[in-house]
Parts: structure tokens; sequence; C-alpha cells
């Protein structure tokens, strides 16, 4: 762990004691994340990729175009995270986003799905189907890699499951960022990592799953916690996490039991960093490397 990547971890762990205080809304978490990631994302983004608003079948998103494509015929599609209640492909996602499109030299599309509370399951998988069929379309010819982090890896590796069952095009592969997969919450590593986790205070994940599954709905279900999903016939995936994170078990389980059900899957537990370290860029020298080993994954 870098002297950066731990100086980050210090800055940001009072908004855990910040949030036991306040207990905000998502409206407020918007209106506190959203302006701040815009404006870095202006400022540190990698000047080396163009960066267009565009739409999937209807669903807004974002195409992140690197200046040196090293494969034009293999392209990723990208879920962002942030709760399923905030974070978008020009805010909190830029960064990452316009480094991955360098560091992999493939063009990258991000699905800006609906937001909870205001739009609760099945809405944002039902916008990340319609974008995959009209990305699937407009590239029947190109591999396409999937990826999403936290609450869009959990969308992408639901994504994946509903597209299996219902016999349509599934990715050539996967790569999820500290996917956020089990919307119970009962993880072991909520309690076991809730000192060393600098980012997340235990209610946190609870109260984005409140908001965003309805009550009629089971948390178990696999479309909304693909963590107790049948992962048979899936493509061969890369999962990312760091070791720091009560959503530790929601990587390293679903990495066992997928490889239990026969998929080539490999799992990285990055030592003694928080979660998502890699979006954020320039700032940390482990957000490059992280996206190296992605890069060396894709084209193995």
């Amino acid at each position: 762990m870098s002297l950066r990547s731990k100086i980050i971890s210090i800055l940001i762990r009072p908004n855990k004691l910040l949030y036991r205080i306040v207990r905000p809304s998502s409206n407020f978490i918007r209106f506190f994340v959203h302006p701040p990631s815009w404006l870095g994302g202006k400022i540190l983004s990698s000047f080396s990729t163009r960066v267009e608003r565009t739409a999937f079948g209807g669903i807004p998103g974002v195409t992140f175009t690197p200046k040196i494509i090293e494969n034009e015929n293999s392209l990723i599609v990208y879920l962002h995270g942030g709760g399923y209640s905030f974070g978008s492909s020009l805010t909190t996602h830029r960064i990452g986003l316009s480094n991955l499109a360098k560091i992999t030299g493939r063009v990258c599309h991000s699905i800006d799905y609906r937001l909870a509370p205001e739009h609760q399951y099945p809405a944002a998988l039902d916008d990340a189907v319609a974008a995959w069929k009209n990305i699937v379309e407009q590239n029947s010819k190109s591999e396409i890699i999937l990826m999403g982090d936290s609450a869009g890896g959990g969308l992408s590796l639901a994504l994946l499951l509903y597209l299996r069952d219902n016999n349509e095009k599934l990715p050539n592969g996967f790569v999820l960022f500290s996917p956020w997969t089990d919307l119970t919450c009962n993880s072991n590593t909520y309690q076991t990592k809730a000192k060393a986790d600098p980012m997340f205070y235990h209610q946190m994940p609870k109260d984005a799953s409140e908001r965003y599954v309805p009550k009629s709905i089971d948390k178990s279900n696999p479309y909304v916690s693909p963590f107790f999903g049948d992962f048979t016939g899936l493509p061969r995936g890369l999962i990312i996490a760091g070791e720091n994170e009560i959503l530790l078990d929601d990587s390293r389980i679903v990495g066992e039991n997928a490889k239990k059900d026969g998929v080539e899957i490999e799992v990285q537990i990055w030592p003694k960093i928080f979660h998502d370290w890699w979006l954020f860029g320039p700032l940390l020298p482990e957000s490059k490397k992280c996206l190296l080993e992605v890069q060396k994954w894709m084209q193995s």
C-alpha cells in the first residue's frame, strides 16, 4: 500500500462518522458527491480519451474513446457503482473510465441506468438489458467485455444471469471491481472488516439496499443479489477487490461459488487497500497498476 493510499484512506475515514450522524438521503449524497467528483473528473481525467454523451437503445450513457485503440474489434460495456442511488459516468466515474479506456486501448460504453429510490428494482436491470441488447446489435462481430464496480458490479453479474436465463448473447468475459453482490448485507466481513474499512460504515449498504429493493421483493432473488445465483454457463471472469472492505465476502464467496459452478474465474484480493481504489486515477499509483492487471487479463 503506497503512502498516497494511506493518506487517502485517512482523509476518507471521517465520512463514516458523518454518515452515522446525518444518515443522509440519496438526494443529499448526490448533492454532496456529484459536483466535486464532476469537477475532479474534468481536471484529472486522461486527456488521451475522448468523452461523448450518447444513448443505447434509449438508455443514456457515455462513450469513452482512447486516442490509441489497440483492438477495434473489442469493446467494454460498463455499469457504474453508487449503491444504485447515486453516481454516473460523468461524475463519480469519469476519471476511472477515462483511464480504463486509455490503458486497455478499448472503447468503453458506460450505461447511466435509472437510480433509486425514484426508480427501484427492476429499473436498473431493465435499463442494463435494453442497453446491452442495443450495443450487441450495433457491434455484432465485436468481442464485448462486461465490467462494473460496487453496485454496478452486482448489476453486471445480475445482467449475466438474466442473459443466460433468457438465451441472450453473453459477453466474451466480465470484470467486477469490488462488486456488491449480496443485498441482504449479512456476510461475515461486515463485522470482521468494519474497523479496517475506511470508506463504509456497515449501515451504508443496508440503507442503499432499502432504497433499491421494494419491500415486496425477496433480497435473496439472484437478479437482486447475484451472490445467491447459480453461475453455470457464464463466460470467464476477473474479480478485483480490496482486502480492507466490508464487501470483501461479496467478491470472495462469489468467486469460490463461480469456480464450483465451472466458471473460469480469477479473484484478486489486493492487500491493505480499500473499496474501488482504482477510481482515484492519478492520485493513487495502485489505480494504474489495477487497470494494467485488467489489460493483462483481457489480452490473455
